[in-house]
């Protein structure tokens, strides 16, 4: 669809692609900060980043096996000051009473977006206005961030100008907890493509025929193939993040119902930490591989409707685990066997009268 084009109601509802230059719409308002007075000119979005000094506990634990099969767990703990977006609760500190940070932050991170941001003869609606994340750092030219713009009494007070924002505090070189620095990025108008269902003047999800919904947008010039591709290269990041993810839970159920095998051998006098130690090496092994196995089971099964070629392939893998898993025990048990089984001689118990010969 041609955003500079008058809204063809005849596309009502169907999905279709744009690209164009996203702006202010004229009778709209650009983004500002109105509580410390910072207006870019054709912003389409702007961003508040406050941070305060805190202080940062960070809890180290380490569990050794003891004799008789149990373990003993030190925790130990340290503190730091860092500069945090959010509030971090020193009253949960181990050592609360000598790390205190305050109990609540004068200013928080906000997102101003200006309204409505158009498109053409459209406008972007809120969801797509969220997609717009790509932002630049702002800097100040002088008079765009001064403590004169600021309208907030406390911050009129309190705060003074740092660099490209705000600092609140005595000594920006040398923060003491309770400080405060606040900086702005933010967003200018420009081109975008998207890929959305057109709802009157505006845009909406695309509910796809499986149910799922579709609503594309990126910044700059891209083809409707381009959106899709990037769309799906989006998709399988996240698709295989979540296979990794579980995976791991996966590993972690198999390894704790060994782990009682471990503590049995753990209680073997002399030998029981080195044997209890080994069991667990080999049963970490094990249990990764039959966790590998157990999710590219899954996956196939997932995907035999859409790639049944894929899905034989990969039931191929896992029955290839199983099988040197096989014979792995197999070949031990032979050379363990080889080594306990005595050799005998040979008893003759029938002989042959006419060859001589003996049979056993």
């Amino acid at each position: 669809a041609d955003p500079t084009a008058s809204v063809d109601s005849s596309r009502e509802g169907m999905l279709v692609y744009m690209s164009g230059k996203t702006e202010v719409a004229a009778d709209g308002t650009t983004a500002s900060d109105p509580t410390f007075g910072v207006v870019p000119t054709n912003a389409l979005k702007l961003k508040r980043i406050a941070e305060m000094y805190q202080w940062e506990e960070n809890k180290s634990t380490h569990t050794t096996k003891t004799e008789g099969g149990g373990t003993r767990t030190e925790t130990t703990y340290s503190y730091r000051q860092t500069w945090s977006e959010g509030l971090i609760d020193s009253g949960s500190f181990d050592d609360s009473s000598s790390y205190q940070n305050p109990s609540s932050m004068p200013y928080s991170s906000q997102e101003f977006a200006a309204s409505p941001i158009a498109l053409g003869s459209y406008t972007l609606s809120n969801d797509l206005v969220k997609k717009i994340n790509w932002y630049l750092d702002l800097n100040n030219d002088g008079s765009l961030i001064s403590a004169d713009n600021i309208s907030d009494e406390y911050a009129q007070q309190n705060m003074v100008v740092h660099g490209n924002g705000f600092y609140m505090g005595d000594n920006p070189s040398y923060p003491d907890v309770g400080d405060m620095k606040i900086k702005f990025r933010y967003i200018l108008e420009g081109t975008v493509s998207l890929i959305a269902a057109q709802t009157g003047s505006t845009f909406s999800s695309y509910a796809t025929k499986r149910g799922g919904s579709l609503l594309l947008l990126r910044s700059g010039y891209h083809s409707a193939d381009d959106l899709f591709t990037l769309a799906e290269r989006d998709n399988a990041v996240v698709t295989w993040l979540v296979r990794l993810v579980g995976f791991v839970v996966m590993y972690m159920g198999l390894k704790m119902v060994s782990e009682p095998l471990e503590v049995v051998l753990d209680r073997i006098p002399f030998v029981g930490r080195f044997a209890g130690d080994l069991m667990g090496g080999a049963t970490s092994i094990v249990t990764c591989i039959v966790a590998a196995a157990l999710s590219i089971s899954t996956i196939a099964i997932a995907w035999f409707a859409y790639r049944p070629l894929l899905t034989f392939f990969l039931l191929g893998i896992v029955g290839g685990l199983v099988y040197l898993m096989k014979r792995k025990v197999e070949s031990k048990r032979y050379e363990e066997a080889g080594q306990e089984i005595p050799v005998v001689n040979a008893i003759p118990i029938f002989k042959d009268g006419h060859s001589g010969a003996d049979y056993v």
